[in-house]
């Protein structure tokens, strides 16, 4: 077995004041925390050291991008396999948790699966990779080659379109790397989407929040009115749907997510729904003086906070959104209301809710409170892996 020996790599240097969060666990050094930012090529792998002079990592080096540094492993040595080694082990955690045939599920999450900058997504027939940063660029045809070796899938794509990207100096694209279709069918809670990975957001659909839709299983929903707002590809509706309701509203400002929404619900056999294209927010505006009722609404937003500078913004706005889905709820009513935003933590969140709640004068119960599916773990020194919070109350 060939290993990648520290000593033979191009060095780095951590700054003596700045190394703290590096010694607790974080495996990203910015480029700040370091003595000097070398011109050493983008992505290209280097030994990380403390100002001691002890070695602090492996990982690799991006001379542009704010994140300098990626650790990959805290040792001297690093094996020449690595990512085969761990995209296997990271699948077979994943097969572990989720036993039905061809169910979607990420297989490998980044820094979480000591893989960091690259996502996987399996999709039954089709893999979908997204290889956000210059170092793991570096190793596109080993990752394609893990992908296809390991799942043996009839295609691969490469969603490389995120704008983190651009912060990396590398291109945006979206390529077939095998097959012929960017078309992917993909099986979610038990519900057989098909959709263009080209016109998708980020890799096709948002499985993070699977356990948290499952919950819905515990109401009771004949009989009653559900809104599924930002409504993408309808995952909350369909679900409600498939559980009895007497009529769901899917509501986005996506042409083509709506199309989505309509065929798969159709697929189903339903036809007791209504796609609505509108802004969200203009949508509740409309609705609530007219007096529009429901006993469910479902919120599952973009990110309002694409960064820390953002944060006052995005608090101010999830209160006018969730206040908005208060108002149009009945008494007895649940809204489940997420924010996918890294940068507002769950106690924020909560306190945006609390005002929602204050500015509309109702009482309010906490059901429960959800984060991300368990296909998507949390490596508790790295609090950029926490995003979802997903909150279950009920109006009395």
């Amino acid at each position: 077995m060939n290993k990648i020996d520290a000593s033979s790599l191009p060095q780095i240097k951590l700054k003596t004041n700045l190394d703290r969060r590096f010694k607790k666990g974080h495996p990203w050094v910015f480029s700040n925390e370091l003595e000097e930012i070398p011109k050493y090529e983008k992505g290209e792998m280097v030994s990380l050291y403390f100002n001691s002079g002890k070695l602090a990592a492996i990982g690799y080096y991006n001379p542009v991008s704010l994140i300098s540094f990626r650790e990959l492993v805290r040792s001297d040595l690093l094996k020449d396999d690595f990512i085969e080694e761990r995209m296997a082990n990271a699948l077979k955690y994943r097969n572990g948790l989720y036993k039905e045939e061809g169910e979607a599920r990420r297989v490998v999450y980044g820094e979480s699966d000591r893989l960091p900058g690259l996502i996987v997504d399996f999709y039954g027939k089709t893999l979908i990779a997204q290889i956000l940063t210059a170092g793991m660029e570096r190793f596109r045809n080993r990752i394609i080659e893990a992908i296809d070796t390991i799942f043996k899938p009839e295609t691969i794509i490469l969603k490389n379109d995120s704008p983190s990207r651009i912060l990396e100096g590398l291109e945006r694209e979206v390529v077939i790397v095998k097959g012929s279709s960017f078309v992917s069918e993909a099986l979610f809670l038990g519900t057989k989407y098909a959709f263009d990975i080209e016109k998708a957001q980020k890799t096709g659909l948002f499985l993070d929040q699977r356990e948290n839709i499952s919950l819905l299983d515990k109401f009771e929903f004949k009989g009653k009115r559900v809104l599924d707002l930002f409504s993408y590809f309808g995952s909350w509706g369909l679900r409600s749907l498939q559980l009895g309701v007497k009529e769901a509203h899917f509501v986005d400002s996506s042409n083509y997510a709506l199309q989505i929404a309509f065929e798969t619900a159709k697929r189903c056999g339903f036809n007791n729904f209504l796609t609505i294209e509108e802004n969200v927010f203009d949508y509740l505006s409309r609705i609530i003086p007219e007096g529009e009722k429901y006993d469910f609404v479902f919120s599952d937003p973009p990110a309002f906070a694409k960064s820390s500078k953002h944060i006052k913004e995005a608090f101010r706005a999830y209160v006018r959104l969730n206040e908005r889905c208060l108002r149009v709820l009945k008494r007895g009513g649940i809204l489940i209301a997420s924010s996918c935003s890294h940068h507002i933590s769950y106690e924020l969140f909560f306190d945006s809710l609390k005002e929602s709640a204050e500015n509309c004068g109702k009482r309010i119960l906490l059901l429960f409170s959800g984060r991300q599916s368990l296909d998507h773990p949390i490596l508790l020194n790295f609090p950029e892996s926490s995003y979802l919070k997903t909150f279950f109350l009920r109006v009395e």
